[in-house]
């Protein structure tokens, strides 16, 4: 990495290996892939209990057995999906 006007560049080997892609994280992600990791940092404080199980259910799915969800420290998946265990707080594990 490299700074240029005080931001981050990527280089481009490691660049050319990342796919950006907008998401609507309502709807299903399966033509993206599958997961060992899945950040949603500061994301589901935006949305109500209903929206939140729906993404939440949609994110697992895409999720590897043993894969881990991240949310911000002021989040929490208590009451919004079973499915995961809480490893630490805003970090959750999906059972092998």
């Amino acid at each position: 990495m490299r700074t240029q006007e005080g931001r981050y560049t990527i280089n481009k080997s490691l660049r050319n290996k990342i796919d950006f892609r907008l998401i609507n994280l309502n709807e299903g992600i399966s033509k993206v892939g599958r997961f060992y990791f899945i950040f949603l940092r500061n994301v589901m404080i935006y949305f109500d209990l209903d929206t939140k199980m729906k993404i939440v259910s949609n994110l697992i799915k895409q999720l590897n057995p043993g894969g881990y969800l991240l949310v911000g420290h002021s989040e929490t998946l208590n009451s919004v999906c079973s499915e995961v265990s809480s490893v630490r707080p805003s970090i959750y594990r999906l059972a092998l």
